[in-house]
């Protein structure tokens, strides 16, 4: 059965049936907020880090507390975002280094073999290339021969994933193999902030239940002090993965600017900390962040 569309004010009746408050935003506000800065569906999701009672309405639970959730969720996408970017960068900086001091390639016959075997990916890429108003000329000289430091500059980052599965496979090094354990994992939370999907919901839930982590993120978490039992969410198995990519892939001075970004979401977490004092989900979830964000700064 369809649920009916509901208006802004039959919204937020629907939320004070469910027991959420309007004590910190009044109902004034809170149609303002969804009418002009975030729409229902994403504030609402956060409700699902908080308890019901026994009547099936939320405990302790105001309108507020969604909102400021969706602005530290935006906070973290961003955050998480960049260290995905720089993770991108690193992997082509590593591919292009080990392919120019590889004696056996010329640059050109590796993109050959790749087309042959992965077709589909190739013509996306050079379809990209051509299509990219900022970069038809580079389309134009190069695409009848193109080289590999052309086609690692355009490729997007699920080819890049396929590109360095193709390259395991042809040269396995130590640090390819490494970047491949877990670039399939750091790759879902790329994703997730790429597409604006919410992170802080479902925390410690049965629906991102995982039930046997692998063994290079147990690795992983151990170097990390992270305790085992958390890698069986799978946010927090993600994370792991993205920020020891992260770690093993940059330099210091960026580990350096990401850690001072991250301690940055922390501090906007605990702006209205006696809000969440009693939520043991997002209080762990960010102690384990911030585990992860001192992780990149050790030496």
């Amino acid at each position: 059965m369809e649920k009916r569309m509901m208006s802004t004010n039959e919204l937020i009746n629907h939320m004070k049936s469910k027991g959420i408050t309007f004590n910190f935003i009044s109902e004034n506000e809170a149609s303002k907020t969804l009418n002009k800065v975030n729409y229902y569906f994403k504030v609402t999701s956060y409700r699902s880090n908080f308890p019901k009672n026994e009547s099936n309405k939320y405990e302790n639970l105001d309108f507020a507390y969604l909102v400021d959730l969706a602005s530290i969720d935006m906070q973290l996408r961003e955050y998480l975002f960049d260290l995905s970017i720089d993770i991108e960068h690193g992997i082509k900086v590593l591919l292009l280094n080990l392919i120019s001091n590889d004696v056996n390639e010329d640059g050109y016959s590796i993109v050959e073999d790749f087309k042959i075997n992965y077709p589909n990916q190739y013509q996306r890429t050079l379809k990209y290339l051509e299509k990219n108003k900022y970069l038809h000329d580079m389309y134009k000289k190069h695409h009848n021969n193109i080289s590999i430091w052309v086609f690692l500059e355009v490729m997007t980052f699920g080819t890049l994933s396929i590109f360095v599965d193709f390259y395991l496979k042809r040269k396995n090094t130590r640090s390819v193999r490494q970047i491949h354990n877990y670039l399939k994992f750091s790759k879902n939370i790329r994703n997730a902030c790429a597409h604006s999907n919410p992170l802080l919901v479902n925390i410690f839930s049965d629906k991102e239940f995982l039930r046997r982590p692998s063994a290079p993120i147990k690795s992983a978490a151990k170097q990390m002090n992270i305790p085992m039992n958390y890698l069986q969410d799978l946010k927090i198995n993600d994370l792991v993965s993205l920020f020891f990519l992260h770690k093993k892939i940059q330099s210091k001075k960026m580990s350096e600017h990401r850690y001072n970004q991250g301690k940055k979401i922390l501090t906007r977490f605990h702006r209205h900390k006696d809000w969440y004092a009693d939520n043991t989900k997002l209080n762990t979830f960010f102690k384990i962040l911030d585990i992860l964000i001192d992780y990149i700064n050790v030496q």
